[in-house]
């Protein structure tokens, strides 16, 4: 007897645009507050019901690996009624990823997700549309009030239904789309990167060479009348895709601030403050800080450090005195020298900054960075990893 859902996570994206933080790993490998990416997929269809995953893993892919078998042991698997497969994955595209682990696939129906974004859509609720309708693809929509450009646009009935792809569409195209077909009420409406499909369009990938789902899937499925449905929530959710350092950024602040309820950071939550410690491990009197904050373990704080709010501490880094972060992104074995001030920044692992520095206004360090010169001053900028200021 088949199971009801099995889930596809595709975890081999590039991660080009988060560069230089993807010189050492995959994007879903990336921390969003004291948490790999990958975790929150997991957790996310894990919390719909959904009790056996498989995981398609491409670039870094033997790491990845390793650190979800890390995370997700064999005890905790069963303690969780959890299945995870990770096989090797050569692919091509979307649907081509999904097409080479269709063999693991053995449900009436199937959620594909993405390892890149973190979201609060009601996932068990976009299943039961689905199978309320019929549909043979269920697509995962949202309006959005601003950058309607930069995504692809949809036109959808008020049953849900699919009337109409906009790839990327201009503000005029969109404007022209409403006058025709949809109102103006609908739009815009985009396509936020989970679906759900009944294991028969699974078997139909398995006999075609398409690549890609929004390129060739869905243009394809709509244009031949196959039942292709969009789940829009009357209620809002929360939903980004963590796709360059600026919105990396951002994960982390709405992270701390449980945007992403039920989905939450790694840690012990302390009261209402929503102060993270990994492994309940409480930093010591020398460090002073703001509600919003995720703190690593085994971390050594000089006198009068103070971390204001929204900001994530790796582990096993070392701070020496006077040392100010604010709203920013340290990952695992950062030294920082005295006196440094990080604003709004992303310091990756294996860093080392010497005293006086200021780092601010959006500046990425990539990882074994070292700067060496002291006062140096890093306003805007990009270090690519294994760079050094002498």
């Amino acid at each position: 007897m088949p199971k009801k859902w099995n889930a596809v996570i595709l975890a081999g994206g590039l991660g080009s645009r988060l560069n230089p933080l993807t010189a050492e790993m995959c994007k879903p490998m990336v921390s969003v507050a004291n948490r790999p990416m990958i975790d929150y997929a997991i957790d996310h269809l894990r919390y719909a019901g959904i009790s056996k995953i498989i995981v398609c893993v491409k670039k870094f892919g033997d790491q990845l690996r390793k650190q979800i078998q890390t995370t997700w042991t064999p005890e905790y698997l069963e303690k969780m009624g959890l299945e995870i497969i990770i096989p090797k994955n050569d692919s091509k595209g979307t649907a081509d990823a999904v097409r080479m682990v269709s063999e693991h696939i053995d449900s009436e129906n199937v959620v594909i997700s993405m390892a890149d974004i973190i979201t609060s859509l009601d996932m068990k609720a976009m299943m039961n549309f689905h199978i309320q309708k019929k549909a043979q693809s269920t697509v995962s929509m949202k309006r959005i009030e601003e950058m309607a450009t930069k995504y692809g646009n949809t036109m959808l009935a008020e049953d849900g239904k699919i009337l109409r792809f906009l790839e990327k569409p201009s503000s005029e195209e969109i404007y022209l789309s409403a006058l025709t077909g949809g109102g103006a009420e609908s739009l815009p409406i985009i396509n936020t990167g989970i679906y759900c499909f009944k294991k028969e369009i699974i078997d139909f990938l398995n006999n075609n060479e398409m690549m890609d789902f929004g390129k060739d899937v869905f243009p394809y499925l709509k244009e031949n009348n196959y039942r292709l449905y969009g789940f829009l929530p009357t209620s809002n959710y929360y939903w980004l895709d963590v796709g360059n350092p600026t919105t990396y950024l951002w994960s982390n602040w709405d992270m701390l601030r449980l945007y992403g309820f039920p989905i939450s950071p790694k840690g012990v939550r302390q009261g209402d403050a929503h102060i993270w410690y990994l492994d309940n491990e409480k930093p010591t009197s020398n460090l002073s800080h703001g509600p919003y904050v995720s703190l690593g373990k085994n971390n050594q704080y000089g006198t009068s450090n103070f971390i204001k709010e929204l900001t994530t501490v790796g582990s096993n880094c070392r701070f020496s005195n006077h040392v100010y972060i604010d709203r920013s992104v340290i990952w695992d074995n950062v030294k920082l020298g005295n006196g440094v001030r990080v604003e709004q920044s992303i310091i990756a692992n294996n860093v080392e900054i010497a005293d006086h520095c200021i780092i601010r206004s959006n500046t990425v360090i990539g990882p074994n960075c070292k700067i060496l010169k002291p006062n140096t001053v890093l306003d805007a900028q990009t270090l690519n990893e294994n760079t050094i200021i002498e």
